[in-house]
């Protein structure tokens, strides 16, 4: 069997985990093309002859030749208008809950979207490389959230890894470093850049617990973020009544208007 983790994406170059429309393709390509395609959304060469360079580093910089290359090698626009919904994890699975618990959930992914469009890292991104970033991170600060809420029971049905870090909780400014620290550790080219700064806001965690007569919970959380990571794909769809992109597209429409 193909190893997934050594292969590029055919439309960036970066790495690429899987076929994604028919095609090896990173997140970050894989879900530019489904936005493009369920929005219908159509785009003008920035620089007019539809030569840009589409790669690791410039895919950000030409939707429109970016969606020209994903067309040309044939990624399946039907397989995205046909997609019931966000694939499952192969071995996690949970029968949909009732409608109360449902909208709390709504609210709190909600939440997690508008936490991640705040944090610092992405200040000086364009919008494009904001929905890229939320849409390949949001999970992992949904997952949080959960675990801050003491909603044990509900995650421990969505993980491989069964010892559940202990009861964790946070005021905002923890919260606020807690996904400084989620973002730095991100697999997302976009957020390369923010690496080195992981221990900088472990420190920074510290120094603030410390200063709050608190230092032991600075441990406790950052274990529960590693515990997250550890546990790496959070797929809690089912969870919700909405569709993630839907909830997604909602709350950053609404920033936007701010």
């Amino acid at each position: 069997r193909k190893d997934t983790a050594a292969v590029v994406c055919e439309i960036c170059g970066d790495k690429s985990y899987g076929r994604h429309y028919g095609v090896w393709a990173c997140d970050g390509c894989s879900c530019f093309f489904k936005r493009s395609v369920r929005k219908n959304i159509i785009y003008t060469c920035i620089a007019g002859n539809w030569r840009c360079v589409v790669d690791k580093s410039r895919r950000n910089w030409c939707p429109a030749c970016r969606l020209a290359k994903c067309t040309k090698l044939n990624m399946n626009r039907l397989a995205v208008q046909n997609e019931r919904g966000p694939r499952k994890l192969r071995c996690l699975s949970m029968p949909r809950i009732n409608d109360l618990n449902s909208y709390k959930y709504d609210m709190t992914f909600s939440k997690s979207v508008i936490l991640t469009r705040q944090c610092i890292l992405l200040n000086f991104m364009t919008s494009e490389q904001r929905m890229e970033v939320i849409e390949e991170n949001c999970h992992f600060v949904f997952a949080l959230l959960i675990l801050l809420s003491e909603d044990e029971t509900t995650l421990r049905k969505f993980s491989k890894n069964k010892n559940i870090p202990e009861r964790v909780q946070s005021d905002p400014e923890q919260l606020r470093l807690l996904i400084c620290i989620i973002l730095s550790q991100s697999k997302s080219s976009l957020l390369k850049f923010a690496a080195p700064l992981s221990n900088f806001y472990k420190f920074c965690l510290f120094h603030y617990c410390y200063q709050n007569d608190s230092v032991a919970s600075a441990s406790v959380l950052i274990s529960a973020v590693t515990w997250l990571h550890e546990n790496d794909s959070w797929d809690l769809s089912s969870l919700i009544r909405s569709s993630p992109e839907h909830l997604i597209a909602e709350v950053m429409s609404s920033s936007d208007k701010l």
